[in-house]
């Protein structure tokens, strides 16, 4: 990360996905410390970058817009973090619950059938 300029991926907002991730990145267990960081720090100038609702200043941020339109691999920490969160937000979330699927009619229903 020493090696992106200071001016890119500025803002002055914290960026948190309390949607997603109610704990925070770094408690979430999908992201390193290093991640957590970058997101929590740069994320709302990454996620503007990503919608196209902010202009890229910097080659760095030139860079990231063309990596999230899928024409470069991720080479840096900030563009393997903004990978990170964005594999974490397309994965499946599968709950198994302990109640039955079934419906108290259907049961009623095999009941009577004799």
């Amino acid at each position: 990360m020493s090696q992106i300029q200071a001016k890119s991926f500025e803002t002055s907002k914290k960026f948190f996905d309390d949607a997603n991730f109610p704990r925070g990145f770094q408690r979430s267990g999908d992201f390193t410390r290093q991640q957590a960081d970058i997101l929590e720090n740069m994320g709302d100038a990454l996620k503007s970058l990503h919608e196209g609702t902010r202009e890229a200043e910097t080659d760095e941020e030139v860079r990231f817009v063309d990596f999230c339109q899928q024409k470069l691999e991720p080479i840096n920490a900030v563009e393997r973090a903004w990978a990170a969160y964005c594999k974490a937000l397309a994965r499946k979330q599968i709950y198994f619950t302990a109640s039955s699927s079934a419906s108290e009619a259907d049961y009623e229903n095999t009941e009577t059938d004799d």
